[in-house]
């Protein structure tokens, strides 16, 4: 993971492999980490287009150049 060294251990005679993300990372990742900053930018898309659409009477985006 992320640059660390794979170091093998040995358990009573035996070999365990090292840590694993597992799919439950992944998830709280998703959940706690990606998914509010992407509705944080989402709510300041949102507040800068009525700001400029109201206060400058412009308009900025993709959907402007059509």
């Amino acid at each position: 993971m992320f640059g660390r060294k794979k170091i093998i251990q040995a358990v009573m005679g035996y070999e365990i492999s090292p840590p694993k993300t597992t799919k439950w990372a992944y998830y709280y990742i998703l959940k706690y980490i990606a998914l509010p900053i992407c509705l944080i930018l989402t709510g300041m898309d949102i507040i800068l287009y009525f700001f400029f659409k109201y206060a400058f009477n412009s308009c900025y985006g993709v959907f402007c150049l059509i």
